[in-house]
């Protein structure tokens, strides 16, 4: 009988019902997917079975570099020492990253993405599922390789990758070319960890010694990190040719597991996460969470009138109170029911959709955890769905002799309370998405190249391609369709960390801070300040040619390097004679000694969250030229992309043709903030759409409540418009309320958010009136549908209802 009653109430109030499970459903995908997303932040780098004991091993020294904190180590040579010197230390492993992008086998040159040079104790330090191979023999000899699955397939298809020979090609980073034998092929590494190798190699010879090298520890069981600090730090005082009392360098060791989230270092291996995502992504959830679950409570409050009849005539036939229990409890599984069979049909295609634009797919191999999210929240709304019980007056069930007598509805304090809050928060998310995309787009803006959105660069090539840039750079500009071409040493987006010793005519040197006498340097072509529309505040560019004689030299500085040699005026250090030192012994690199021939305003090359490092710019012709830039007519750009290929395969037929817009490589620069972005506005329109949805069940309520009120008001002459800004009065005090709630929370987090950048966009007064006008707007359309209805209703109607 009751479920009967059930399906027949659901069936009468189609649209309202629909309105409970689309508010449900939607809050639920959002939580489930807040919750992977979480899972997956916080695992990061867990597979690894002893991840508790792996930590990242990285100094800084005052004196090298400005005292800059990098995440890998310079000439980790030492370190085999130190894990005989040091009881704790059980294991290590060095990673070197293999450079200059290219591998060749089978006379075809292939991308690497990412690869390292490696001890062979990788497979003791770090877990990987080996597919082929020993894990304890498979880098015992120099020179061996372990590929990974995706890479094998790339390269070698189908066939079994186990003694092919691959090659780095001699260049710009190897003298000569090396040859690696590949012994083994891996799975590829899970996504939550902060590597991704295409292969790992034990060198040919031992090159630790004199290059940079992620350093992984391996601490002993219950080892004190302080204690292995300790030991490092003595060992480095005994074993180097500093004197003991002057070295001031500083150890750090950083657990394996905090790597992806608290680390910000420069030169990581990959871009890291960020904790505020964290942050902001959990409190999404728990918004979620709560506007869904109140405002199902709400709409089941306003819509238990309709069951009233049903209740009270089961109560004058002397049914219990159970049997009123049962129908909403009823009522409420076929509603749950539903809320998770529509949240599924969702979340396939969201889950393809994240998977393809962000490599994550969050619903493999979680079903369970996905289970435990819906059953949880199906029990969170199978309780507050039980409220009409609550809410109904018990003397309301006497025996009443007037007619269509039912039960008397509690006035629902408490869910306007909850209408507050709700919107409190909505709005609170409206000016995060503000405030991020405004700051977002502020970053993107400011970063040189992507306003034109016309050029591309051909990241790291290899040195045979750099020494035929010039040819290149003649070739390609015969087409029409080419603007300007360009090279530079940094990418778009990369990090400019390379300093040298310099002199400069009236400088004084610092005999107490001998780093004071390095600055920021920045080979280029002579046309990159062209075809980045620098700004010059003095002076001029390049001239049109890239070598010069000694004392000729030509130097552009950025605002940053003209304060950092101790000047305020741009005219005033234009014409400087200057010289940079470039100290490698035997290199036979000479750098011309000349003049500071302009000042160019700071511009963005890396993250805003880093402040703009004071850079020299100087001419190269085919060295350090790592990165090549080329500019197109934006209404040509099929044609130009088009003439860029036909001059790289006649060129370089040998090198595969790969290139990325500027743009694109910023938006990888920006992706935690685009994506709190993104997320952020979605989890807002699904508050903005459930909290709506409660105040439309308000709306039900007091309308149902006041209809005798508003038949009267009629009969007495109250007119259509006066009786709706009646009943939308308290509507706006709500939104009210909440806009005075939210502003400062609101103001507080986004300042402390806007902390992250140094160079950032301010909160104006703007965005809150915006998101308190918006939520006001989204609330008036909600509410005055069924106030309009109820004050345009025949009042001899609304008279005989009561």
């Amino acid at each position: 009988m009751i479920l009967k009653v059930v399906i027949r109430n659901l069936l009468k109030h189609p649209f309202l019902n629909l309105v409970k499970v689309i508010g449900l459903s939607l809050a639920l995908t959002g939580i489930v997917f807040i919750a992977l997303f979480l899972k997956n932040e916080l695992s990061y780098d867990s597979y690894h079975s002893k991840s508790e004991r792996i930590y990242r091993y990285t100094i800084t020294e005052p004196d090298f570099l400005g005292g800059k904190h990098f995440a890998r180590t310079i000439n980790p040579g030492y370190i085999p020492q130190l894990k005989e010197a040091i009881p704790e230390l059980e294991n290590f492993t060095r990673l070197m990253p293999v450079r200059g992008g290219l591998i060749k086998y089978d006379e075809r040159f292939y991308n690497i993405n990412e690869a390292f040079e490696c001890d062979s104790t990788f497979f003791q330090v770090f877990d990987a599922r080996l597919l082929i191979g020993d894990k304890q023999k498979v880098l015992e000899n120099p020179a061996s390789m372990v590929v990974t699955e995706s890479f094998a397939k790339k390269v070698f298809g189908d066939t079994n990758p186990v003694g092919k020979i691959l090659t780095l090609p001699a260049g710009q980073f190897y003298g000569e070319t090396q040859d690696f034998t590949v012994q083994g092929m891996m799975k590829d590494f899970p996504s939550n960890s902060h590597f991704h190798p295409d292969f790992i190699t034990t060198p040919g010879a031992d090159q630790f010694a004199n290059s940079w090298a992620w350093t992984y520890l391996l601490l002993a069981e219950n080892a004190n990190p302080e204690n292995v600090k300790s030991g490092i730090s003595a060992y480095l005082k005994n074993n180097r040719e500093t004197n003991p009392e002057e070295m001031n360098t500083q150890v750090y060791l950083q657990k394996l597991g905090d790597i992806h989230l608290k680390s910000h270092k420069l030169r990581e291996i990959e871009p890291a996460g960020s904790l505020t995502n964290i942050y902001v992504l959990t409190i999404a959830a728990l918004i979620l969470l709560l506007i869904s679950i109140s405002n199902y409570a709400n709409l089941n409050m306003g819509m238990a009138g309709f069951s009233a009849k049903y209740m009270f005539v089961n109560k004058l036939l002397g049914s219990s109170k159970y049997s009123i229990v049962s129908y909403f409890f009823i009522e409420g599984l076929f509603i749950v029911a539903a809320t998770s069979v529509l949240a599924l049909m969702i979340a396939f295609p969201i889950n393809s959709l994240i998977a393809k634009m962000y490599g994550l797919n969050l619903l493999n191999g979680n079903t369970f955890s996905v289970a435990v999210i819906v059953l949880l929240f199906n029990l969170s709304a199978l309780i507050p769905g039980m409220t009409p019980v609550l809410n109904f007056d018990s003397s309301s069930f006497r025996i009443r002799t007037k007619r269509n007598a039912s039960p008397k509805m509690a006035k629902g304090r408490v869910s306007s309370a909850l209408i507050i809050f709700q919107y409190g928060f909505s709005i609170a998310l409206i000016v995060s998405v503000i405030v991020i995309s405004k700051q977002t787009k502020y970053a993107l803006n400011s970063s040189i190249g992507v306003n034109e959105d016309n050029i591309v660069c051909f990241e790291s090539v290899h040195s045979s391609i750099q020494q035929k840039f010039k040819v290149l750079k003649e070739e390609l500009l015969k087409y029409n369709s080419i603007e300007s071409v360009s090279a530079m040493m940094e990418p778009p987006g990369g990090e400019a960390n390379d300093m040298f010793p310099f002199e400069m005519e009236g400088y004084k040197t610092d005999e107490q801070n001998q780093e004071y006498d390095r600055i920021g340097v920045f080979p280029c072509d002579y046309s990159f300040t062209s075809i980045f529309n620098l700004r010059f505040l003095s002076g001029e560019n390049f001239s049109k040619k890239n070598t010069d004689a000694d004392g000729s030299g030509e130097y552009i500085i950025n605002e940053a390097a003209m304060h950092r040699l101790g000047y305020s005026e741009p005219d005033k250090i234009t014409g400087k004679e200057f010289k940079l030192i470039f100290s490698a012994p035997g290199s036979g690199i000479e750098i011309p000694g000349g003049k500071i021939i302009g000042v160019v305003k700071d511009f963005h090359l890396q993250s805003l969250k880093n402040a703009v490092e004071p850079l020299v710019f100087f001419k190269r012709e085919n060295l350090w030229l790592i990165n090549l830039v080329i500019s197109y007519k934006p209404e040509m750009q099929a044609q130009a992309l088009n003439d860029m290929k036909t001059v790289w395969n006649s060129l370089f037929p040998e090198y595969p043709f790969q290139y990325k817009h500027v743009g694109a490589m910023y938006k990888k620069v920006y992706k935690a903030e685009l994506l709190q972005a993104r997320l952020l506005s979605v989890f807002t329109i699904i508050a903005l759409f459930i909290s709506s949805m409660g105040l439309f069940g308000m709306a039900l309520i007091s309308t149902q409540r006041r209809v005798k009120e508003i038949g009267v008001r009629k009969v007495n002459g109250a007119r259509v418009s006066e009786i709706v800004t009646m009943l939308n009065r308290d509507y706006l005090m709500w939104v009210g309320a909440a806009f005075i709630i939210a502003s400062p929370v609101a103001w507080y987090t986004m300042n402390r958010w806007l902390e992250n950048f140094a160079y950032k966009t301010g909160l104006n007064w703007w965005i809150f009136l915006v998101a308190g006008l918006l939520a006001l707007g989204i609330a008036l359309l909600t509410v005055s549908f069924q106030s309009w209805k109820a004050a345009t209703r025949n009042p001899v109607e609304a008279l005989r209802y009561e």
